[in-house]
Order: structure tokens, then C-alpha cells, then sequence
């Protein structure tokens, strides 16, 4: 738990103080020292995670853990009387600094008994072992790793179904005799989806014993010494005489056993990079076929390993996974028809993870094979699979600490949710999860976190944006299941649900409340962050309800409301002064009040619903420390109203994302007071613009140079505006480009936007105005690797050979006129991947052309794929 909380709780510190730099003069040595005492409590943290199997030394990290949470209460108890004297008079504040340093004292108190704690275990480090936390150790927790790594070993053992095209694809790139060269295969995946399952399959068919004359397996697992794995290799091929060889001796003995043979070793659940330096020289490359497989959950392994993408390994369809269950549950015997129906459901609850399928099948065999019986499994297959979770939680032992709070905060969502992962990186940030120094984005940080979770199969990406980032992501049960129990114990969030209705833990610092028509419990005081998922049905949040939010749990730093009736929001919502983030999403919403603009440290604001009326002035007073800022294009928001003192101030630096932005005669002021921006959507209305403005804004919007995405809407034609010839003032820095218009394009905007250097994404979707030829010359769209076209009038598409190099996506939608697509210059490129044609009417021309391509080039590495809908 203190790993999780004492990070996140000194980054609350730091941000706390920076921005009541002022009103903490007259306690800020306080503050100095209990930030000193918090990274030596950190650093002792770091340093005891090799002993936490010493009971008294866990003892002190779980004190350690509750201390924070105490002095947590304690400084934010003391940052909301600074925040209420903020109107007090000079002399005011003067007198109740006493009370401020008084306050803080007894925080440093709480913090010197912490101390002098650690201090003790430094004084005994050889009796708790301290130094030697860097160090392998065989202790308890070893044996219980080693033992569940057994236990998985035999299960994966079991004949899982669902591999035939999978051994048989990896067979064929183990025996390709066009390439000799000694060759890395990796399999990759999450734990439990039969990696090693499938490995021995290979290892076992008769088409790889008899191509490799000289065969080894080993399993390296977390805890592996290159001594140990060397010596199991050369086991499997002769007598070790020298049992006390060194690593180097046995590198070479190993490579000089190996000469002249055509081998496989598979190296099974490989967890580090360091394995394979370790060892790759001791297996010998002589041109002539030799393989090495691996499998590992890591993808940074697999990668590291070979320059050959891994093989991913993927879920068991509904079908497979019913096979398997069956298989496993009746032995080769039939399975009762009344059942049949009841058990594919059981079998699909388990998501498609053959590790879990196992292990359930397991207990249905020893159970009664009875409806009644199975029946109880319906709704709660997850309870029965605790070894399951085990296993997983091997995965979740190996994260680097920065990573384990961002991966239990998924469990916060509800069961099979799709996770917009820009909302998650933005809670991840308000929850102070994500650190980075000035050099690096935060933003680049946290998806450089979200990547190492999807590598390390942790995360599952559940649909992709067109240029191949991550939209959604879900994880699977067992490893939500994992999140809950893990979050439950070190009190980081707790879930109320139909399906939890359970006494919350008064301590817990997040709440995420799913699915109940009426909530009947009290929030918890302690409460940082609330979630509220499709709550109290088709009635509106009482009253009641919010003023427990507003009175109860007034440090909140995240209020995430989606899918509820909300109705009114009260005006005592300003008494929530810490937040930070503040999402409402596919709610309903009849009122907002003018004090949502009175939060001072919000840094993430996302408003998407519908509204009647318009939404209140007054935002310009939350832009000092807002980064992100989302309000739906139907919002009637206009930014235009600037208060004269922030014409005259700064600029807003922090602020990084922006749309959607009603572009007006004063649109160029406001985005030149937003100098930083990396992502802007504008939304051109039906707004007089004055002579020369637009061209003020294209300007405004050329000085942005960190800005790599722009998305423009426009919605009437009430006043025609040419904006498309305009565009070739844009920044080159930009990488994505959307465009959205009720208006016929005009293909002017598009030689316009052919000439951006780093232009990667390009999204058109517009009127379809008279069929036209699309020509594409040489030199444009140097960059393009995603090309969307929708509602447009093309009838062919014509590209030169050296445009649009580097091309991977093609995407056309509702284009209905279109008959032809470059054959030669586009199709046949080695660069394309997907052609992807989709509309109520696909011309019979193209159809066929699309066809006889395939025909023509079935080695084409270009997937085509054409749907048709019905007639709207």
C-alpha cells in the first residue's frame, strides 16, 4: 500500500505547495521538512521490497501506508482553511498563521514517529536483511512462486484446443528452409492464454523432431540465474561433469555441444531482456536452420530477442472456448444436452482465456453434473478461479511501482467496459500517478505507460485510431479481479455495484459506484476520487445524494459522472475546492451554475451532454492551471468574453488540449493565450466574422509550435467562409489533420494540405458534390500514412508512384461514385496494408476491380475489405 500512496501523496504535496507558494511563507520550513521525510520514506520503500516477506518489516510499511493517509487528512484539512482565509484581510492572515505552523507541526510530528521507525530498521539491517533486498533470495516467497509456477505449468500441460493454425503457422517458420540463419520466434501474450501449452505442442509434432536432430527445453521464469538455465540446456544433451562450472565455462561447452547441429531450444516465460544477453552467445549461428522459441508476456522481450514481430497469441472464440470446457469437464464422454446451452454461457463468462476454462472445467468435473449445479456458476464463474488470479498475479509482482497504481486503477470501471484511454491518462494524471521533468510531456509519459502495460499483456487494446494508437482498451476479468482485491487491501478504491453491495472500507481513497438505482450508504470521508457509472436508473441524483458529495467528501480530486440523470447540478459543488478533474459524459443535464468555473486547481475539464440553454460565463477564471479542456461542439460556450486583466497577464501555459472552439472575431486572441497547445478542434458556425479575422486566426494558429493535431467542423453555410485556401498558413508541425464540413469540398484544400512535411493522418468528411477525378502527383503527402475519405464525390483515384509513400490505411466511406483505385501505384505497394470500402452503394466497377486484384496478387500484403450496408 505505502509503495501506491506515499508517491502520489508527495506529488499532491509538491503541487499544494507550489501553487499556495504565497500563503505558505510563514510555514514553508514545515513543508520543506515533511517533503524531505516523505522521499526518505519513499526511498525506504524502494529499498525494503526484497524483505517485505520479513513480517515486522511489512508491519511498518502497512503503518507506513496508514500514517500517510493520516497526514494526507490532515494537510488537505489545513489547505482548505488556506483556501476559505483567501478573503480574509491582511491581518486576518497574520493571526491565523499560528494556527497554519501549529498544524503542520503536529504533521511533522506524525512524520518524525515514521522516522525514527525506519531509522531503526537501518540500525538493524543484517536482522532484517535490508541489504540484501537487491539480491535473489530463497525464501517463503520464493517457494510460494516457485509452487504457483508448478501449478501453472500443469495446467498449461492439459490439451488445450483452438492451436491447430497456430502450431501449424509456427511450424512452418521453425522448418522454412529459405532462411538458415539461426532465427529467433517469440510467442507473446498474458498469462494464461497457453503460450507454453502451445510451445510444447511444437516441440512434441513429429514435423519438428524430425527437422531437429538436436532439441531442448527449459523454463526460466522470474527468478533465473544464468548458471542454472545454461546448465538445464546442456542437460538435455550430455552429462555435466564440472558441477561447480562457471557461467562462462558452461557458455562454452554449451556452444561447442551445439556445432555442426541443427538444433531447437525453446526458452519457456522469459521475463527479462537481460535472459537473452545473457546467454545468446552461447548458441552458435552456422546457416544451417537452427531455431530458438521463447515465449514471454513481455513484449519488450520478444522484440529485443528477434527483429521479427512475436506472435501474438489471441482469446478463444465462444466456440473454442465451449469445446474446451467440455473437454475438459467430461473426459472424452458426452456432455448432457440440457446442459449444452447452460455451459457455453459458463464458458464464454471466463472471456475467452484458456487458463481459466481449465481451471473451472477442473471444478465442474468433481461437481454434480446437474442443471441446478451448474447454474450457480451463471454470474459468478470469477469466485471459483482464485488459483486463476494467482497466477496472473505473478504479471502484476513483476510491474515497476510507477506502473502497478496506473494498472489497478482499470478495476475502477465496470466489468467489460471499453476504456476511452485519453479519459484514463487523464485521470492517471490528476491522480498524481504520472511524474515527468520539464523535458518530457506528462502526456508522452503517461502513454509511454499505457504501452508498457499493453507489452506487458497486462492491458488489452480493444479498438485503434486510424493512425494506429490506442483508442479503448479493457482488461480482462481475472486480472480486473486481481485489481479489485489488490486496491481493496491496500485501500486505494472500492467498488459498490448490484453485484458489491458490500460494507466500503472507510479508508478507501477512490469510490466507484456502478449500476444501482439508489445508493443506501454513506460516502466515505476519506474519499479522493468518486466514480458514478449508469446510477440511479432514470432518476435524478437527489438532493440528499449531492450534499454528501459536496459535505462528506469535500477533498475530492476527481468527479467522473457517466451515463446518469443528473438534472440540476447544485451551486454548492464550488465546496469541492481540490479538484482536479471534472468528467461528465452521456449524462443528462438541464442546469449548470456558474460556480463550476470557481475550481481553482482544475487541471482536466470534459463536458459532454446536452444542455438547455447555454452554459454560464466565467470559464477564463479556471484556465490558470487547465490542461485539457473538452466541451462538445452543440455547447453554446463562447470564449470570446476575456476579462481585460488576462489580456494583459500571462499567457496560459499548462493548457494542452482545446475543442471545440467557436471560431469569432475574437478567436485569434484567445488561442494566442494558449501558446503550448498540442491538440485544437475548431468549430465554425454562423458567426459574422469581420473582414481580415480569419486570416488573424490562421495566424494565431501558425505561432502554435507544439501543435500536432487540428480538427475543423463546419456546420452552416449560412455564411460561406473559404477556409481551405487559408490552410497552407498551418504549422508544419502538425501530424493529424480532420476535416468535417456540411459544405461540397473544395479539392483546392486538398493540394493545400499535400504539402504539410510531417502530415501523417488526414481525415476529409464532407458534402459529395459532383463526381471527380482524384490525382495524386509525385513529392505530396510525403509523410501520409492514413488517408480517410468520406461523403465525397470521387470517381477515381489516381496516385503517381512516389506519392503518398509511406501509405498504410485506406479508408473510403460513403463515397458512392467511385469506380476505379490506382492499381499499380497504390495497390501494389509494399507499404499498404488495408484498403478498407465501405458505404450503402459500392459501384459494381470497383467491386470487381477489387476482386481481380486479389486473384491477380494473392501474395499481396495489402488486406482489402469491402462492406455494404442497406439503403438508408
Amino acid at each position: 500500500m505505502a509503495d501506491i500512496l506515499v508517491p502520489i501523496f508527495l506529488d499532491n504535496l509538491i503541487k499544494f505547495g507550489t501553487y499556495e507558494a504565497n500563503l505558505l511563507r510563514g510555514v514553508r520550513d514545515q513543508v520543506d521538512t515533511l517533503e524531505s521525510d516523505l522521499r526518505f520514506i519513499k526511498l525506504f520503500l524502494k529499498k525494503s521490497a526484497g524483505t517485505r516477506n520479513d513480517p515486522l518489516v511489512e508491519e511498518l510499511v502497512n503503518q507506513i501506508g496508514d500514517a500517510a493517509l493520516e497526514i494526507e487528512d490532515v494537510i488537505d484539512a489545513y489547505a482548505a482553511r488556506v483556501t476559505k482565509e483567501r478573503r480574509r484581510n491582511l491581518l486576518g492572515k497574520l493571526f491565523h498563521c499560528f494556527g497554519h505552523a501549529r498544524v503542520l507541526h503536529g504533521v511533522a510530528n506524525k512524520t518524525t514517529t515514521i522516522m525514527n521507525k525506519v531509522e531503526n530498521i537501518y540500525n538493524n539491517k543484517e536482522k532484517y536483511g535490508i541489504g540484501e533486498a537487491d539480491q535473489p533470495r530463497v525464501d517463503d516467497e520464493e517457494a510460494e512462486q516457485s509452487s504457483i509456477e508448478r501449478r501453472r505449468r500443469n495446467v498449461d500441460e492439459a490439451d488445450v484446443v483452438g492451436f491447430e493454425k497456430d502450431t501449424t503457422t509456427l511450424i512452418d517458420q521453425l522448418t522454412n528452409q529459405s532462411n538458415l540463419q539461426r532465427d529467433v520466434i517469440s510467442i507473446h501474450g498474458m498469462g494464461g492464454l497457453g503460450k507454453s501449452t502451445l510451445a510444447r505442442k511444437i516441440y512434441k509434432d513429429t514435423r519438428v523432431v524430425n527437422h531437429f536432430p538436436c532439441r531442448a527445453w527449459v523454463v526460466v521464469s522470474q527468478k533465473w540465474q544464468a548458471k542454472t538455465l545454461l546448465r538445464n540446456v546442456l542437460k538435455s544433451f550430455k552429462q555435466i561433469s564440472d558441477e561447480n562450472a562457471t557461467a562462462e565455462g558452461l557458455k562454452t561447452e554449451l556452444k561447442d555441444q551445439l556445432k555442426g547441429k541443427r538444433y531447437l531450444i525453446v526458452m519457456d516465460d522469459i521475463w527479462s531482456t537481460q535472459v537473452w544477453d545473457e546467454v545468446r552467445v552461447a548458441f552458435p549461428d552456422e546457416s544451417n536452420g537452427s531455431r530458438i522459441l521463447i515465449t514471454t508476456r513481455e513484449r519488450e522481450v520478444a522484440w529485443h530477442a528477434s527483429p521479427a514481430p512475436p506472435y501474438e497469441l489471441q482469446f478463444l472464440d465462444e466456440n473454442e472456448s465451449w469445446e474446451l470446457l467440455r473437454k475438459e469437464v467430461f473426459r472424452g464422454r458426452e456432455c448432457p444436452p440440457d446442459l449444452i446451452q447452460l455451459g457455453k454461457k459458463i464458458a464464454k463468462s471466463c472471456g475467452g482465456l484458456p487458463l481459466s476454462i481449465v481451471l473451472l472445467g477442473g471444478t465442474l468435473a468433481a461437481k454434480n453434473k446437474s442443471y441446478q449445479v451448474w447454474s450457480r456458476f451463471i454470474g459468478n464463474v470469477n469466485s471459483y478461479l482464485a488459483e486463476g488470479v494467482s497466477i496472473l498475479k505473478l504479471s502484476y509482482n513483476h510491474l515497476p511501482p510507477e506502473l502497478k497504481a496506473c494498472f489497478l486503477y482499470l478495476g475502477l470501471f465496470p466489468e467489460d467496459s471499453e476504456i476511452n484511454v485519453r479519459h484514463l491518462i487523464e485521470l492517471w494524471i490528476a491522480e498524481g500517478f504520472i511524474q515527468s521533468d520539464r523535458s518530457t510531456s506528462i502526456y508522452d509519459v503517461a502513454e509511454d505507460y499505457l504501452e508498457k502495460l499493453i507489452d506487458r499483456s497486462m492491458i488489452q487494446v480493444a479498438t485503434k485510431r486510424p493512425d494506429g494508437g490506442v483508442k479503448t482498451c479493457r482488461i480482462h476479468d481475472l486480472l480486473r479481479d486481481l485489481c479489485i482485491s489488490e486496491s481493496k487491501r491496500d485501500k486505494l478504491f472500492d467498488i459498490y455495484s448490484i453485484d458489491n453491495k458490500v460494507s466500503l472500507n472507510r479508508k478507501s481513497r477512490r469510490l466507484s459506484i456502478q449500476s444501482v438505482e439508489s445508493p443506501d450508504f454513506d460516502l466515505p470521508p476519506c474519499a479522493r476520487s468518486l466514480f458514478f457509472f449508469d446510477v440511479f436508473s432514470d432518476v435524478p441524483m437527489s438532493k440528499s445524494f449531492w450534499k454528501q458529495i459536496y459535505k462528506s467528501t469535500k477533498f475530492i480530486r476527481v468527479l467522473y459522472l457517466s451515463g446518469i440523470v443528473i438534472r440540476i447540478i447544485p451551486s454548492q459543488i464550488e465546496a469541492l475546492i481540490f479538484l482536479r478533474c471534472l468528467i461528465i459524459k452521456d449524462c443528462e443535464v438541464d442546469n449548470v451554475p456558474s460556480c463550476i468555473w470557481n475550481f481553482r486547481y482544475l487541471e482536466t475539464l470534459h463536458l459532454d451532454f446536452y444542455v438547455i440553454g447555454s452554459l454560464p460565463k466565467g470559464i477564463w477564471s479556471v484556465m490558470k492551471n487547465l490542461r485539457y479542456l473538452y466541451l462538445a461542439y452543440w455547447m453554446d460556450l463562447d470564449l470570446s468574453n476575456i476579462p481585460r486583466r488576462s489580456l494583459m497577464g500571462e499567457p496560459f501555459w499548462n493548457l494542452q488540449v482545446l475543442s471545440w472552439l467557436r471560431v469569432n472575431n475574437s478567436t485569434a486572441l484567445v488561442i494566442a493565450k494558449f501558446p503550448n497547445l498540442r491538440k485544437l478542434g475548431l468549430c465554425f458556425g454562423e458567426e459574422f466574422m469581420e473582414e481580415g479575422e480569419l486570416e488573424k486566426v490562421m495566424a494565431s494558429i501558425r505561432r502554435l509550435e507544439s501543435l500536432q493535431s487540428i480538427k475543423i467542423q463546419k456546420y452552416y453555410t449560412l455564411e460561406p467562409m473559404v477556409v481551405g485556401p487559408r490552410l497552407n498558413s498551418l504549422p508544419s508541425t502538425l501530424t493529424k489533420i480532420s476535416w468535417t464540413s456540411v459544405e461540397i469540398f473544395d479539392w483546392d484544400t486538398f493540394k493545400v494540405l499535400a504539402r504539410q512535411p510531417h502530415l501523417r493522418v488526414l481525415k476529409i468528411d464532407a458534402a459529395e458534390g459532383r463526381p471527380h477525378e482524384l490525382r495524386v502527383v509525385a513529392g505530396e503527402f510525403p509523410q501520409l500514412q492514413v488517408l480517410k475519405l468520406r461523403n465525397l464525390g470521387i470517381k477515381t483515384l489516381k496516385m503517381e508512384k512516389d506519392a503518398m509513400p509511406n501509405l498504410e490505411g485506406l479508408f473510403i466511406d460513403s463515397c458512392p461514385f467511385l469506380e476505379y483505385l490506382a492499381e499499380d501505384e497504390l495497390l501494389c505497394r509494399s507499404t499498404l496494408q488495408l484498403v478498407e470500402v465501405i458505404g450503402w452503394k459500392v459501384q459494381d466497377t470497383l467491386r470487381t476491380m477489387l476482386t481481380d486484384f486479389k486473384i491477380k496478387h494473392p501474395d499481396t500484403p495489402c488486406k482489402i475489405n469491402i462492406m455494404e450496408h442497406e439503403v438508408p
